[in-house]
């Protein structure tokens, strides 16, 4: 059997062989993107357990090592902006998140424009996020989550309409 296969049927052999041969690589992906020795740490267990998690959604027309450094890449960037999304609301900063959600810069319609985001369906807020906050083209989220490039633009009309809804 080949690697691939065993980590997708859940061998933990699988699983050690894959975190030995890959770990440098994703720490050194992880180290480049947070410039922070223990977050680049954190990071990697981070990655690793996603990816077991994954591990069915795994295609066998690519090779592990690039599907494991997208899983990283995505991971990774999700989470720093997710911490600078979290940071923004802290400090009672706001951005602006999209054109076509025009919201002035106050703490009162950033709390709402957050907790309006955490009402979408689970797979529809993915979604959003990956798109408008972390400036992802909808066909890269449509690769990352295997979906249509179709229901990544119904998903984000979707959420566009929902969030424009509770703003309101």
């Amino acid at each position: 059997m080949n690697l691939l296969s065993d980590f997708k049927k859940g061998k933990k052999a699988a699983l050690k062989q894959i975190y030995l041969q890959y770990h440098q690589n994703v720490y050194a992906l992880a180290l480049n993107f947070t410039k922070d020795v223990q977050r680049a740490e954190d990071f990697v267990h981070d990655v690793f357990l996603r990816f077991w998690e994954q591990r069915r959604k795994l295609s066998e027309d690519h090779n592990i090592e690039s599907q494991l450094i997208r899983t990283a890449k995505f991971y990774i960037i999700n989470q720093l902006k997710s911490n600078k999304w979290e940071v923004a609301c802290n400090a009672q900063k706001s951005e602006n998140i999209s054109q076509e959600i025009d919201i002035e810069n106050n703490e009162n319609q950033l709390h709402s424009l957050n907790k309006a985001i955490k009402k979408l369906p689970q797979h529809c807020r993915e979604i959003f996020i990956m798109h408008k906050l972390e400036g992802l083209t909808q066909k890269e989220v449509a690769d990352y989550l295997n979906i249509s490039v179709k229901t990544v633009e119904n998903q984000i009309a979707k959420a566009i309409s929902e969030l424009k809804r509770h703003l309101i």
